[in-house]
């Protein structure tokens, strides 16, 4: 029973440590996803622009 606790407990534990990495990861990615969709968004803004500037 000892034996079982130990494993439970050390398995909740790299679960705790899992969650841990997560958490300090997940808003890094959402800031890059976050700036990878501003930039494309600038870009079409530029290329239109520019489409504009170049008909006329």
């Amino acid at each position: 029973m000892a034996s079982e606790n130990a494993s439970r407990l050390a398995a909740m534990q790299r679960a705790e440590r899992n969650i841990g990495e997560l958490l300090h990861a997940l808003p890094i990615h959402f800031h890059q996803l976050r700036q990878a969709s501003i930039d494309d968004e600038l870009f079409d803004v530029i290329a239109g622009f520019d489409a504009l500037q170049s008909s006329h």
